[in-house]
C-alpha cells in the first residue's frame, strides 16, 4: 500500500497526520474574510499545510495500515519507516514528494523543507462549496434611493399604526352595538318592563281606592303604559383583515457550476490488495450501500458514491460522517 496515497483519506478524519521525523501535515479552518481590493468576499476554506516542528510519531497511519491491511503495529511501523526513509532519500536528492490530492513536498535552494497544497484540491472540499462573492459598490444614487424605500417603509409602518387604531374603535362600535342588540331582541333581557309592570299595578290600586272613596259607580279607567318595540332591523357588518406580506431584499449565493466530464467518488477505504477492498464492498453492502471498485496507482478504493455534481458528491459526504463520525471517507475526483 502507497503511503502517499492514503495521507488525503487520513486527514479527512484526523487534523494532524506526521510523517516522524520529517513533520507533520495539519488542516486548519480559515473563516471568511473581504478581498484586498474590498471588492469580493473571500469564502471559508480548509487549508493544508506541513509543521516541521512537529516529528514525534502520533501513530496515525500505523494505526490505519493495522486496521486495512490486518498486519501487526510492528510491521505496519516498519512499513512506515521504509517509507519515511524514501522521503527523505528523494528530498535529500532534490525530488519533490507528491501526495495525492494534498500537496507536494520538496526542499529549497537552502535545503529548507517547503509544501505546496495540491492546486486542484477539490475546491468544493477546501471552500464547502462555496465561490467568492463579489461585492457591488454603491453609489450615491443608490444611497438617495435606499433612503427613500427607508421613508417610505416608515409611511408604511404609520399608515398600519392608523389602520389599527381604526380598526380598535370600529371594533368596540361594533361591540357595543351587539350588546344592544341582544337587550333589544331578547325579551328575558327587558328589566325595565317589569319595573314599569310593578308601578302600573300600584296606580291601578291607587286608582281603586280612590274610585270608592268618591262613590264613583263608574269603572276606574286603568292606566295602560305600552312599551314601544322598534322593529328589528338585521345589520349585517362584513369585517375583512387583509394582512401585507412585506418582501424583504435578500441576497440569494449562486452556486458554482458543475464540471463536465468530471466524475466525483466518495472513497471510504484504500488497500493495496483487491481481496481487501471486496471485503470492505461486501461489510457496506450488507449495511445496504451500493459500493464498487475503483482501481488506480496501484491502489483498489471502495466507493459508496458517484456522480458528475461535486455539490451533491458533498452534500452525501457530509451526511455520511454524520450518520458515521467514527469512519474516514473522502472524495474523489476523475
Amino acid at each position: 500500500m502507497e503511503i502517499n496515497l492514503i495521507i488525503r483519506e487520513l486527514l479527512a478524519k484526523h487534523d494532524y497526520i506526521s510523517l516522524p521525523g520529517i513533520g507533520s501535515f495539519t488542516q486548519t479552518y480559515e473563516p471568511a474574510f473581504p478581498s484586498a481590493d474590498g471588492k469580493s468576499f473571500i469564502p471559508p476554506k480548509q487549508v493544508i499545510s506541513f509543521d516541521t516542528s512537529r516529528t514525534f510519531n502520533d501513530e496515525a497511519i500505523e494505526n490505519y495500515l493495522c486496521d486495512k491491511m490486518g498486519i501487526t503495529h510492528a510491521e505496519a511501523a516498519n512499513m512506515l519507516k521504509v517509507y519515511v526513509d524514501k522521503v527523505n532519500y528523494n528530498l535529500d536528492k532534490g525530488r519533490p514528494v507528491v501526495f495525492e490530492n494534498v500537496g507536494e513536498l520538496f526542499k529549497n535552494k537552502k535545503g529548507r523543507l517547503k509544501f505546496e497544497q495540491a492546486q486542484d484540491n477539490d475546491t468544493a472540499l477546501a471552500t464547502y462549496g462555496l465561490k467568492p462573492i463579489e461585492v457591488e459598490q454603491v453609489s450615491s444614487k443608490k444611497v438617495g434611493k435606499l433612503k427613500e424605500i427607508k421613508t417610505s417603509a416608515k409611511n408604511d409602518s404609520n399608515s398600519k399604526t392608523s389602520s389599527v387604531k381604526i380598526l380598535v374603535v370600529f371594533s368596540a362600535i361594533l361591540g357595543v352595538a351587539a350588546i344592544s342588540a341582544v337587550f333589544v331582541f331578547f325579551p328575558e333581557f327587558h328589566f325595565w318592563e317589569k319595573y314599569l309592570n310593578k308601578n302600573q299595578v300600584a296606580i291601578n290600586s291607587n286608582s281603586d281606592s280612590l274610585n270608592k272613596l268618591a262613590g264613583n259607580k263608574e269603572q276606574a279607567v286603568p292606566v295602560n303604559s305600552t312599551l314601544s318595540k322598534k322593529d328589528s332591523i338585521q345589520e349585517k357588518v362584513d369585517k375583512s383583515i387583509t394582512d401585507k406580506n412585506v418582501k424583504k431584499a435578500a441576497l440569494y449565493y449562486g452556486e458554482p457550476k458543475v464540471q463536465e466530464g468530471k466524475t466525483y467518488y466518495i472513497i471510504v477505504g484504500s488497500f493495496g490488495k483487491i481481496e481487501n477492498a471486496q471485503k470492505l464492498v461486501d461489510k457496506y453492502k450488507e449495511r445496504g450501500y451500493n459500493p464498487e471498485i475503483i482501481k488506480g496507482n496501484n491502489m483498489f478504493r471502495v466507493s459508496i458514491s458517484r456522480t458528475t455534481d461535486k455539490n451533491k458528491s458533498l452534500f452525501e459526504l457530509n451526511k455520511f460522517k454524520t450518520d458515521n463520525p467514527s469512519e474516514s471517507a473522502w472524495i474523489l475526483g476523475i
